[in-house]
């Protein structure tokens, strides 16, 4: 009984020193996820989120260290009595460590090169916690106490983090708005703009099927025109990416921050989801999908409400340039324009169903545009099925493969639906309004094609190893879907005007294995007058669009955007006819954008959505 006193007494002397390090290490983690959701969460209202925060990662931290002190006693003898006493403070400083540098610098994917410095991270650490006990070996006081004197530093460190902390968005810096009656003018220029985006479109796709011949009108766009890499941003998550190539604004300014945003209890919304960013260590995350599960917490898209920049589409109706933009991401409710607005949910009504509040703006053009809506049920299955490789296959047999990929069948159908859709509501706009200066129009599923069948694009097979692994007739959808989408732009472009310019552009590429996680180039056409013709393909980024539609279009450009216009992409006469005017800002007091009060979500809609994501990999 004796012999094991002292045990007891070394094993409670390696815990305090883990229950202080914890307990700082969960103050560096509440001053990350301060940061990371642009507040601080120890302001009035969130303080019960802040408690509940700081308590999970202390209790999850202390376990580790619990586990840390037990596991080297038990495994390490010959390292006590010191080791035992630094393990759990290693074990949290590696963790801190490697998922700090990967989740806030943001600079390290989920590649090779990423999990070699993971790898090395904590091993470098754990060398030093080795290192540190072995010269301290002798005396065991001595390794106790420097132990709790660095796990009282860490307290320390982490209360000065959390009392320094400031939220990202107010390092940013603030211009001011100018007076509300102050309204931008633009100088004529004569210019016509309109912007295709096809999400996640890339050149590595794009230049084998222009070569084959299997994308006639993309072809011809390019050929009497410039290509483009399409230099993107991180993290590539396309409500973002599309608010900053509408706005010309980082998203520390436009303030969409993330693909959902998360509601907890109380009413408190993080601007960020909890399922990937909210967190280091992801070891609360278990708990909050749990909370999701039970109603809880809810995951909910962006509002256009809670962009807080002014778009080019809105700077142009300020200065009367008719202005439209069709399915645009971050764009519901509807906000009046002086064209047609119509929000990225008017897809998801159906014809002889009750109307969608604010899916439209003016509301009268809801019920007009209603009979140009093709819904999931209105493809027919035989157009899915073109996408993959029926080689071999009977009409029953492949209507045997179809019901053993119903999900892949289902969320294609909504996809197809939906940029159907879009293009039969830009050719009756088109049609409609022949006089728009500005006409923006926005396609979904080339993405959703790459994240649903990217990894079978390059395998390889006979029919019998298509037997063995019926997958691989998905080989063929990314093509296949660009010829869809080729179509389609031949549809709308026989609906423009013949002395429009086009400029049409990716918010991202796409590669195997990381999918667009490493932000690999998208693509960018820009075709008619005033753009510039050249062989040679070019760079474009994505702050670089509004400041350019806004020269093109005689608008001011203003001083606090993220690029200024590229003049090197206009025709030189153009550039000097038309001399670029500078503003301190597009903002405007009293802006208002789209209103909350435009209606309540649709039981369902926020659920759908959030599900659409899940299905493409976009969230757990």
């Amino acid at each position: 009984m004796r012999s094991s006193e002292p045990s007891s007494a070394s094993f409670r002397d390696a815990l305090l020193p883990a229950i202080l390090g914890a307990a700082g290490y969960a103050l560096f983690e509440l001053a990350f996820f301060a940061e990371r959701n642009l507040l601080v969460p120890w302001s009035t209202s969130p303080v019960p989120l802040a408690i509940l925060f700081f308590a999970l990662h202390a209790t999850v931290a202390l376990a580790a260290g619990a586990l840390a002190v037990f596991l080297t006693r038990r495994f390490f003898p010959n390292a006590a009595p010191s080791f035992p006493a630094f393990a759990p403070l290693a074990a949290l400083a590696a963790v801190h460590a490697v998922t700090y540098y990967r989740e806030s610098i943001n600079s390290l994917p989920r590649d090779a090169a990423g999990t070699i410095v993971s790898v090395a991270v904590p091993l470098l650490l754990f060398a030093a916690a080795w290192g540190a006990a072995r010269a301290l070996n002798r005396s065991a006081g001595g390794a106790r106490a420097g132990a709790l004197l660095l796990a009282t530093g860490i307290l320390a460190l982490g209360a000065i983090r959390v009392a320094r902390v400031k939220p990202i968005e107010e390092e940013t810096a603030r211009t001011t708005p100018r007076p509300s009656g102050d309204r931008l003018r633009a100088e004529p220029t004569g210019a016509r703009v309109l912007v295709f985006g096809f999400d996640g479109a890339t050149w590595d796709v794009l230049d084998e099927l222009i070569a084959e011949g299997r994308m006639p009108n993309l072809a011809a766009l390019a050929a009497r025109g410039r290509t483009f890499d399409l230099e993107t941003l991180r993290p590539t998550f396309s409500p973002i990416l599309w608010t900053s190539i509408a706005t010309g604004k980082t998203r520390f300014q436009h303030g969409i921050h993330d693909v959902l945003q998360s509601t907890l209890p109380g009413g408190i919304t993080l601007r960020r989801s909890v399922e990937r960013t909210a967190f280091l260590t992801k070891t609360t995350g278990v708990l909050f999908r749990m909370m999701e599960k039970r109603h809880l917490l809810k995951l909910s898209g962006y509002r256009s409400s809670q962009v807080h920049a002014t778009s080019v589409f809105d700077a142009a109706t300020e200065a009367g340039l008719p202005a439209t933009r069709i399915e645009w991401y971050v764009s519901w409710p509807a906000v009046p324009l002086s064209g047609v607005d119509v929000s990225d949910r008017f897809h998801l009504q159906a014809p002889g169903k009750e109307l969608l509040p604010g899916a439209v703006v003016p509301d009268s053009m809801n019920a007009a545009l209603l009979p140009f809506i093709t819904t999931p049920q209105d493809v027919p299955l035989i157009d899915v099925l073109g996408l993959v490789d029926a080689a071999g296959l009977s009409a029953e047999d492949l209507r045997a493969w179809a019901a053993a990929k119903s999900a892949f069948v289902e969320e294609m159908r909504i996809n197809l639906a939906r940029d159907r859709t879009t293009r039969n509501v830009a050719v009756e706009l088109l049609r409609r309004d022949p006089e728009w200066k500005l006409f923006g129009v926005y396609f979904r599923a080339v993405d959703v094609s790459h994240h649903l069948t990217w990894k079978y694009r390059r395998a390889e097979g006979d029919s019998a190893a298509v037997a063995r692994s019926p997958e691989l007739r998905l080989r063929t959808v990314v093509d296949r879907y660009h010829e869809v989408m080729d179509a389609i732009v031949g549809d709308v472009l026989a609906a423009a005007p013949a002395d429009a310019a086009v400029l049409m552009l990716s918010d991202h590429g796409f590669e195997d294995r990381y999918a667009h996680s490493r932000a690999p180039r998208g693509f960018a056409i820009a075709a008619g007058a005033p753009f510039a013709p050249s062989a040679e393909r070019g760079t474009l980024g994505v702050y670089d669009v509004a400041p350019t539609l806004a020269a093109i279009l005689g608008l001011p450009v203003a001083e606090d955007f993220a690029a200024a216009p590229r003049a090197d992409l206009l025709d030189s006469a153009f550039v000097a006819s038309h001399p670029v005017r500078r503003i301190s800002t597009w903002e405007r007091e009293g802006r208002e954008a789209g209103a909350d009060a435009a209606g309540g979500v649709p039981s369902g809609m926020d659920e759908a959505e959030v599900e659409r994501l899940r299905a493409i990999g976009y969230i757990q």
